[in-house]
């Protein structure tokens, strides 16, 4: 049996100056876990990885209720940023997250240091309902194999 995963857009392609922020509010309503990408283009510099890379939790999507998880805090050391195009390890960093231990909405939230495109992609797992239908998995269209 594929795990049944309900997919949310938190930030579609968007482009960020250096210093400007990247966020988004997910919904973990009804699901234990969550996966979380955030995908930036590739840099001019292996230096310009992110100032920011941390993860937020609220009981409700106020801008000012939420707070850092300080385990997913901006680490100590980000790793240099890619610079090739056509590498096999892009600019992906990935937020596993138990979502039973955390409050209802997650932010991740993400600054470049130079110009960037940047997308987030949460994956939600485990739910108390399974998400069979495109619309209960938050897609176009839901093929299963």
């Amino acid at each position: 049996m594929t795990p049944q995963l309900k997919t949310i857009v938190a930030v579609n392609a968007v482009s960020k100056t250096n210093g400007a922020t990247a966020s988004g509010i997910i919904d973990t309503l009804g699901f234990d876990w969550a996966t979380i990408d955030v995908i930036a283009t590739t840099a001019d510099v292996v230096s310009n990885k992110p100032t920011v890379l941390k993860l937020q939790e609220a009981d409700d999507t106020n801008a000012t209720s939420f707070a850092d998880i300080t385990a997913f805090a901006t680490p100590a050391t980000i790793p240099n940023a890619n610079t090739a195009a056509t590498a096999v390890l892009q600019n992906n960093y990935k937020f596993n997250v138990d979502c039973r231990a955390r409050k209802r909405y997650l932010q991740p939230v993400y600054s470049p240091q130079t110009t960037q495109t940047v997308t987030i992609i949460a994956n939600l797992g485990r739910g108390e309902q399974s998400p069979s239908t495109a619309a209960k998995a938050n897609a176009m269209n839901l093929v299963e194999g």
